[in-house]
């Protein structure tokens, strides 16, 4: 975590706090070293006369020309227990977007200015109060679309991801001292049973970030949702599939094969996931014009979803051959069942889940085992846990090399100088994940896909 600034000159920033548009209650935020000096100028009021951490009703005007602006409520949160870690002000006012503009103008004009975007999650971060995975927590729950989404940057936001990084990048820490103790005192160096225990725990240490790295498609499915295509031959009742799952009429369905010309999209919510349906087109070799191309559209969809379903005609089941459906090489990501279930007669055996549109039939469970699939299992307790960032993924899989390379050169017998290397690279890339020594690039890119006010 970065060390907190002192005797930091920086200006002080604005910006309404809440979402555009009408509200019942809308807030202009404030932070810096003069923000309570600020909010007292537009208020009426003397700095000291803003007690801390407690809401006092004022009347807000133009520091300009005295003009009555709205009835507000004022609190101030003083330097460092706040958000930034520096003087915080914030004036809750009646919502509106014209209210809110008036009220932004007139702390501006008081001696603010207007914020970039994340500029105070970015505060907090370089003022220590905050860690880089619970910064790009705060940005995740406010994008979260789901409730699993919401649970798992509301996990991070806690710190339950930034302690699993701290927690290994103590031990790895831990072993790095012992091995430059080793080197700068080599009289006392490490004994074979020693560089034994020192290879193992290296090993332990990538094995250990490899089991988190292999996290990141579960988190990243969470955070961010999923499309599942439904695929297969024409007349397997796709779209009366796509329309049971969505809960109403998205896709036309009629018998003649070729009605469905193009992929059709719908976005649901399973057990707190986001899901994109995708319908696409029946796949015949007759297909020609734009039926043909429609289908080719839809294959190409079906390859970029996060999985494919593809359905098996239920006559297959007795003794017919099934028309085969590309994507069978894909493992992991594609899951077939069998469709028009109520047309199964008695005794038919079935090797995939049964479905049938018309029944209801393995509708619950095929939901179930799409969320299974793409979240690879995971529960709610270890949500807070997992990876959601390709950033977090990049520098995971880093650690885990380090250590490994740590591990095997320490087995090889090669000096403890090439061993503590291979560990170091992994220590920091671990305190890279934490936000330490990270370049102002990669903060300003980060910072910038957050709105203003937060």
């Amino acid at each position: 975590m970065k060390t907190p600034r002192v005797g930091d000159e920086r200006d002080t920033i604005a910006a309404v706090a809440t979402p555009a548009g009408a509200g019942g209650i809308g807030i202009v935020r404030v932070s810096g070293p003069v923000a309570v000096a600020i909010a007292a100028r537009v208020v009426g009021r003397e700095p000291d006369a803003l007690p801390d951490r407690r809401m006092v009703l004022a009347a807000a005007r133009d520091p300009a020309g005295g003009e009555r602006l709205d009835d507000v409520m004022v609190v101030v949160m003083r330097a460092p227990r706040s958000f930034t870690g520096e003087d915080v002000a914030e004036l809750h006012g009646h919502g509106g977007a014209v209210n809110m503009a008036r009220l932004l103008r007139a702390v501006v004009a008081a001696g603010a200015r207007h914020a970039e975007p994340g500029e105070f999650t970015r505060r907090a971060f370089e003022n220590g109060r905050l860690d880089l995975t619970r910064a790009e927590a705060v940005l995740a729950v406010i994008e979260a679309s789901s409730e699993r989404a919401l649970r798992l940057a509301q996990g991070q936001l806690a710190g339950t991801l930034g302690e699993r990084i701290g927690e290994l990048r103590g031990e790895a820490t831990a072993l790095l001292a012992e091995l430059e103790a080793s080197i700068d005192f080599p009289e006392e160096g490490l004994d074979l049973s020693a560089r034994g225990a020192v290879a193992a725990r290296a090993a332990a240490l990538a094995a250990a970030c490899e089991r988190l790295a292999a996290t990141f498609d579960a988190g990243r499915a969470l955070r961010e949702g999923v499309h599942v295509a439904l695929c297969g031959p024409v007349n397997l009742g796709k779209s009366s599939l796509f329309n049971r799952l969505v809960g109403s009429e998205r896709a036309l369905v009629a018998d003649e094969p070729g009605t469905t010309r193009d992929f059709v999209e719908a976005r649901v919510v399973w057990s707190g996931l986001a899901v994109t349906l995708i319908d696409t087109a029946g796949l015949r070799e007759a297909a020609t014009g734009v039926e043909r191309r429609g289908i080719d559209l839809g294959a190409e969809r079906a390859r970029r979803a996060d999985l494919e379903v593809h359905l098996v005609p239920a006559e297959s089941l007795r003794g017919s051959s099934p028309v085969a459906s590309p994507g069978e090489e894909r493992a992991g990501r594609v899951l077939r069942i069998v469709s028009k279930g109520d047309a199964l007669e008695r005794g038919d055996a079935a090797p995939h889940l049964v479905t049938s549109a018309v029944t209801g039939q393995g509708i619950a469970e095929l939901e179930a085992a799409i969320v299974a699939l793409v979240t690879g299992g995971a529960v709610e307790h270890d949500e807070g846990a997992l990876l959601s960032s390709e950033r977090q993924r990049a520098l995971v899989v880093r650690a885990a090399e380090g250590f490994g390379r740590a591990a095997e050169a320490g087995r090889a017998g090669q000096p403890d100088e090439v061993v503590a290397l291979e560990v170091r690279e992994g220590v920091d890339a671990l305190a890279e994940v934490l936000g330490e020594s990270v370049g102002e690039e990669m903060l300003d890119a980060l910072f910038a896909r957050f709105c203003i006010g937060k």
